[in-house]
């Protein structure tokens, strides 16, 4: 944050906190006596603003934005090789990259699942039929035919770790998720569901990330999918591709729908 950004960013701050309960932990300023850059940029601030003005948009509007997350810390921080860690009420972004929309709507997301005791992770596994059980985690894992290693994933097609309980947490998803990897639990679930529901179709800035999430499994195996690299894209069709690659006829979408117009009680 340069110097003559520093007025800009004290109105954007104020924006943020009056519209979304949402407060920036200031790393720039002259508290030293010599200007401290810190690690904000006008520009993600801008990006942090309407990125959270179209998840509100699409939940129910300010009020029901901030109902849902209950006032949120924002700060830049060393997370290693994260873009983004989510707690109840606090965000943090990566010091060493910038963050994406869709890293915001995916953030945000784990607070509100968190203000909830993380109870939307839960009912959203139990909607879309999955469960999580370590025990049958391993036994697939020794004696079935998973596509991971026993307790951990290989960096190359076929083997990350995507099918239903190939996994660290032992989730086994239920109906058909954007994507799964070995990180894949109910938790990262729900983030991702939120994420997806935000941007399918609406035509703003996580929009074209949701439909490459969708348009990979129609690639054959070992292409190049844009954004997700190479793996065996045809073979995981079955677990991922939508009814008519349309993500609306998922049971994660409609949770989300139900979820935002009160259908669903937590």
């Amino acid at each position: 944050m340069q110097l003559s950004d520093a007025q800009y960013a004290v109105e954007k701050i104020a924006q943020l906190k009056s519209m979304f309960q949402v407060d920036i932990e200031k790393d720039w300023g002259d508290e030293t006596g010599t200007w401290q850059i810190g690690h904000w940029a006008t520009e993600e601030l801008d990006r942090l603003q309407k990125t959270l003005d179209e998840f509100a948009r699409h939940i129910g509007g300010y009020d029901k934005f901030r109902e849902c997350t209950g006032g949120v810390i924002v700060k830049k921080a060393d997370i290693g090789t994260h873009g983004g860690e989510a707690l109840k009420r606090r965000v943090s972004f990566s010091t060493q990259n910038t963050f994406s929309a869709w890293t915001v709507v995916h953030e945000f997301a784990h607070t509100w699942d968190a203000r909830y005791n993380w109870k939307l992770s839960e009912e959203l596994e139990r909607y879309t039929g999955g469960h999580t059980s370590l025990l049958h985690s391993w036994i697939v894992q020794l004696i079935g035919k998973p596509d991971s290693g026993f307790r951990s994933y290989e960096k190359k097609p076929g083997r990350y770790g995507r099918l239903p309980g190939c996994n660290a947490a032992g989730y086994f998803y239920g109906d058909k998720p954007s994507g799964s990897n070995w990180t894949f639990n109910r938790k990262e679930d729900f983030a991702e569901s939120v994420a997806m529901y935000i941007g399918w179709g609406r035509g703003n800035d996580l929009s074209d990330w949701a439909q490459s999430r969708i348009d990979r499994y129609t690639l054959p195996d070992g292409a190049t999918a844009k954004n997700f690299g190479v793996d065996n894209w045809s073979f995981y069709k079955q677990y991922f591709y939508p009814e008519n690659g349309d993500y609306t006829r998922t049971k994660r979408w409609q949770f989300v729908d139900d979820l935002v117009n009160g259908k669903i009680k937590v």
